[in-house]
This record gives C-alpha cells, structure tokens and sequence, in this order.
C-alpha cells in the first residue's frame, strides 16, 4: 500500500461521524491530498492541534493509489501559523486564499510552485499589520496563484489589437484574460475601466517574489481597481463565487 510523505498545508478540516474528520492537505510532493484523521476529536488524540486549518507540517498517510480517501498516518507541525488564526482581519485573508487553491487545485496533481507561493501569503501575512496591505497581498497572491495553474494574464499589450498601454486610463476584460487599450475600449462592452497603473503595478507583481510584494504601494484608486480586477478574472475561472469572500466585507 503507497505511502505519501510530504511537507503539507491544511486547508480545511470536516468532520466525518463523532470522532473523525477529513484534512484536505495542499502537499509539496503530491499537490492536493485528502486523509481521514482518526479520532481527532477525543481528548487525548494524537492529531488534536495538528490538523487545523492554516498549519504547515509534515504528513504521511496511506492508502490504495488510486482512493480518494487516505488514512493519516502522522502529522508533525512545522509552523502553527498562531499568528494567523488568532487575528480576525488576518484570518480572513488567510481563508479566501486557502478555499481558492482547495477550489483550483487537482488532486494529486502537483504545483510546487503554488505550495510556496501559498507557504509565502501566509507567512507575510503573519506580521503585516495594516488590513489595506493585507487586501493588496491578498489580490497579488491570487493573480499569482492562477499564473501557476495556467491563467496567466495578458498584461503587456492590448488583447484586441496587440497595441501598447499608455495614457492614464485602460480597461481590463476577464473573459479575454488581459488589458485593453485605451482606444479599443469603447467597443468592448466587457471590460471594465481601470487605471493603467493599476495594470503596471500587477504585471510588476508577477514578475517579483512574493517575499518581496510588500515594496509595493497602491493608493485607494489603484487597489480598487485591482479588487475589481482580480476579482473578476477568478470568478471568470473559476465559475462560481468563493464563500469565504463575504467575510473581507465584515
């Protein structure tokens, strides 16, 4: 029976009868994993603590190649993330940002790039502070994170007629997936009005590590748009709209 050892996120925890529950595990080695926890939920387990939403550890499970089911074998932690889950405003970003990879990411299908773009959010937002900068690095990271899966955007040029983005204002269309020239706006009923800096400070984004994403600023108009942008381009991709979104608004 395959043994599946592998730095890990949990993702989400959901109980399964009155003792168990079944960790969805974001996994270097495997990408998305799901493993029944035995007795998770009696005081003296050897999971309690380690199988929460939000910690990064070491796992291994077991289980038939082909299950979509595991069983967790052991689950050390490596980082808490305490930080996280013992701040509302942080916690909130930290959920939007796990239910879009649970969404996106295929099982067993691997995206060591995600994990640590995953790893990266988390990280800086444990000591980000200001709730603007969270909502920015929240955006960047989904934009980033959908380039990982194939949905990168067409950000250098006009997507109807391939012509450069200048002047102060240009328009984004998520169905097309890039920027639309300022001229080539007024006949594309599908995309919304944005400030050029708003695209020139999301295709700087994917071009920098996210360690170091937190060097960008962008005043009230530009993280507007960049709200409405991304937004859109991940409702667009992924066909439906993301529970935990509601709770950025509370």
């Amino acid at each position: 029976m395959p043994l599946y050892e592998s730095p890990a996120v949990v993702l989400r925890s959901m109980k399964l009868g009155d003792t168990d529950k079944i960790i969805t595990f974001f996994t270097l080695y495997y990408g998305k994993l799901k493993a029944v926890a035995k007795g998770t939920t009696k005081p003296k387990s050897r999971f309690a603590g380690r199988v929460e939403p939000f910690v990064y550890c070491n796992m291994i499970a077991f289980g038939k190649e082909k299950a979509d089911l595991l069983r967790l074998n052991s689950c050390d932690i490596i980082e808490p993330f305490g930080l996280v889950r013992g701040d509302f405003e942080k916690l909130k970003h930290a959920f939007v940002s796990a239910e879009l990879v649970d969404i996106c990411q295929k099982e067993r299908d691997t995206n060591m790039e995600g994990f640590e773009l995953l790893l990266a959010m988390w990280r800086r937002l444990s000591v980000e502070g200001d709730a603007r900068k969270q909502d920015l690095l929240l955006r960047l990271f989904e934009l980033k994170y959908m380039s990982t899966i194939g949905f990168h955007p067409f950000l250098k040029s006009c997507v109807d007629c391939g012509g450069d983005i200048i002047g102060p204002k240009a328009g984004f269309n998520a169905i097309k997936g890039g920027v639309v020239c300022h001229k080539c706006i007024t006949s594309d009923p599908a995309a919304s009005r944005v400030f050029v800096g708003s695209v020139k400070l999301m295709g700087k984004s994917l071009e920098m590590p996210f360690e170091k994403l937190d060097r960008l600023k962008a005043d009230p108009g530009l993280q507007g748009d960049i709200d409405k942008i991304v937004a859109g381009f991940v409702k667009y991709h992924i066909r439906r709209n993301m529970r935990s979104e509601r709770f950025l608004a509370l």
